[in-house]
């Protein structure tokens, strides 16, 4: 999954609480221009001032002296509207028969129908409530209005405040319900749509597998199989896919942490050395989950039983580190890692040397702070999950894996006078596009080291007490084949911490659908008050599309995009000019960078004045199985109050003048 933003509310809310402001200060300055223009036409430009600074004097009186008695009844009676134009009753018919006919259409065989499912559900529901909060609140000022009903509310004592704000509101308490019964109703079709259960073929009992060549290492079908495999089946085929199961050879120590669940093991043998040969039997995953199997009886003819799929509803905490760095073959620091020629630089580059220069310092280092057993249990056992990425410069063995290697630091406050600790090197195989885990242990071989350099001490050491003792590791990860690269990014290194409830997730992956809800409803009642039905609907459109796309039109608007700006990149394209050329020095070149300034400006800062829903659209977080962790959240939830509050000033002012202008 990719992740570019890591927020921590509270050095958020700083500049959070500016955006604050700006988005008031824009709203109010914008609604006190469209209110002179509309007055103008009405009183002429001259007598519009004295319009204008009446609602500006009438400002401060009228928030300070909003009613959320009055508020709750403009509420109310905007549910009632909402509910006479059957818009609601429509979108939650569309969406029943999308749930009903679209499971015929799910791929429950493919990699991951976990992933179908969600997208599904996430993008049909995302789509039909922002469309109808747009369609109930761009429709129902501009038409009380046209009506004339507008004039039985305005001839009470009810404030600008209080209509704009009632509006949202009410539009808002009935949106919501109807998205509360369609995230029950979506989790309960994938839910639904996943479950499934598996036979072994032939017979239920053990004497129906068969051994492994222990030369090929191949299944019958010709898979390889598990490397301590001994043993080998498969089951049906049910939902699209069937499943290897194995009986794996698993050898402990005696000092080693023994098998907590005991229901999957065949038999259990003493080794003349001490160590302990367990026969255990797995189902291989497949299609993104596995099940559990449960062993009953003793010898070849134990029955085995095979429980519901596990692994589709995941929602796992990484514990993420607080920054990478890049080191190039020389060890000297590099922000991006080696260019291996991609355009998306997403993931930086570990360079695996060559074997002209066999002792590359090329290494991505990974600073965790706050590394603290309480984050990550008790066990002795800790869950390393990477996602990499690999990029080779020659294909060789197409089977054969990019070989990677991770190491443990400890980071002393003073390295010139505290002694360091450091583990022995962990080899790993590399599985791109999947997420991989490799299971830590807390007591890691390593030595201990002295501030000039040499050994004081070779044995096993504890990961938290030891190499993290002021809680601060640092991971260390190389590339050990010669020529090939491993790409990596800060999210895709990460222990893992106890997962989340799913069900719990699910519903906050929604909470984000939630916020973009409220902000386009607020849009679609401030647009309204100086804007036609079908012209509000157009604004609140341009405006979504800006705010999904933020990050993209963000990216246009740094200053070192090859190019340069619009109208350079214009001229470029007239003339023929390759991007990396250097223009010529004169009064046009100056003309032309002085202009794009201006332009991506302009452009930079219209996507801090429309809401940046890329914040508040959780669909990957649920899509790959991750939790949505509480700061992501209360980001969103502020800026979903910004939002409200300056598209609620606006609103006032547009309303007010177009009152008084009548």
């Amino acid at each position: 999954m990719v992740v570019e933003q890591f927020p921590n509310f509270l050095e958020w809310i700083g500049p959070g609480l500016l955006l604050l402001c700006a988005i008031a200060l824009s709203g109010a300055v914008l609604g006190i221009f469209l209110g002179y223009v509309v007055a103008s036409f009405k009183h002429g430009p001259f007598e519009a001032f004295y319009v204008i600074a009446k609602v500006v004097a009438e400002a401060i009186p009228d928030f300070f002296g909003t009613s959320p008695r009055r508020i709750m009844a403009i509420a109310q009676l905007s549910i009632k509207e909402a509910v006479r134009r059957r818009v609601i009753l429509v979108t939650f018919g569309i969406f029943a028969g999308a749930l009903l006919f679209g499971g015929w259409f799910m791929n429950a065989g493919s990699d991951n129908p976990d992933q179908i499912y969600v997208n599904f559900v996430l993008w049909g529901t995302q789509l039909l409530i922002l469309l109808m909060g747009m369609l109930i609140s761009a429709f129902s000022l501009p038409e009380d209005i046209k009506n004339k009903t507008i004039y039985t509310i305005v001839t009470k004592p009810v404030r600008a405040t209080e209509i704009v704000i009632g509006r949202i509101v009410g539009f808002g308490i009935l949106t919501t319900s109807l998205l509360a019964l369609m995230a029950l109703i979506s989790f309960a079709f994938v839910w639904r749509g996943l479950s499934h259960d598996h036979r072994i073929v032939d017979s239920q009992s053990v004497s129906s597998f068969y051994d492994i060549d222990p030369e090929t290492r191949l299944s019958n079908r010709g898979k390889r199989v598990s490397s301590n495999a001994i043993k080998a089946s498969e089951t049906t085929f049910d939902s699209g896919h069937r499943h290897r199961i194995e009986i794996i050879e698993d050898i402990r120590r005696p000092e080693d942490k023994q098998p907590e669940d005991t229901s999957n093991i065949v038999s259990q043998t003493t080794m003349p050395d001490g160590r302990i040969a367990y026969q255990r039997v797995i189902v291989v995953p497949t299609a993104g989950h596995t099940h559990r199997a449960t062993i009953s009886g003793e010898g070849a003819e134990a029955t085995i039983d095979l429980g519901p799929a596990t692994g589709y509803f995941r929602a796992r905490v990484p514990v993420y580190s607080e920054g990478i760095q890049f080191y190039n073959r020389q060890g000297a620091p590099n922000n991006r890692g080696i260019d291996v020629g991609k355009e998306w630089g997403y993931r930086g580059y570990v360079d695996g040397g060559s074997r002209e220069a066999p002792n590359s310092l090329a290494k991505a280092d990974f600073l965790f702070e706050n590394f603290d057993s309480r984050l990550l249990g008790d066990d002795s056992i800790l869950p390393l999950e990477m996602s990499l990425g690999v990029f080779r410069t020659y294909k060789g063995d197409i089977e054969k894996r990019v070989i990677g290697s991770i190491q443990f630091e400890s980071v002393p406050e003073n390295s010139s006078s505290e002694n360091r600790f450091q583990s022995d090197t962990i080899v790993f195989e590399t599985n791109e596009f999947q997420v991989q885990t490799l299971p830590i242990s807390r007591k890691q071989p390593g030595r201990l080291i002295a501030p000039d350099g040499s050994t004081l001490e070779i044995g096993e050491f504890d990961l938290f007490d030891d190499y993290a003792r002021n809680k601060k590791l640092n991971l260390v990860l190389r590339c050990e084949d010669y020529n090939q690269y491993i790409g990596v990014a800060r999210a895709d290194v990460y222990f893992r911490a106890t997962d989340d409830l799913y069900w719990a997730n699910f519903f906050k992956g929604y909470l984000g659908i939630w916020c973009q809800m409220i902000i386009v409803i607020a849009m679609g009642v401030s647009f309204s008050t100086f804007l036609s039905a079908p012209i509000t609907m157009l604004a609140t459109i341009v405006t979504m599309i800006v705010g999904f796309f933020t990050p993209f039109i963000r990216t246009m608007t740094e200053e070192d995009v090859a190019g340069g700006g619009p109208i350079e990149s214009l001229f470029r394209i007239v003339t023929q000019k390759n991007m990396e050329v250097t223009l010529e020095t004169g009064i046009g070149t100056t003309l032309m960078e002085q202009s794009d300034k201006l332009l991506v400006g302009g452009l930079s800062t219209l996507t801090y004045l429309a809401p940046n829903f890329a914040q508040m659209n959780f669909a990957d977080f649920l899509t790959y199985g991750y939790s949505i962790d509480s700061q992501r959240l209360l980001v969103a939830f502020a800026i979903t109050m910004a939002f409200c509050i300056g598209l609620s000033i606006l609103g006032y002012f547009c309303l007010k003048t177009r009152e008084i202008a009548k």
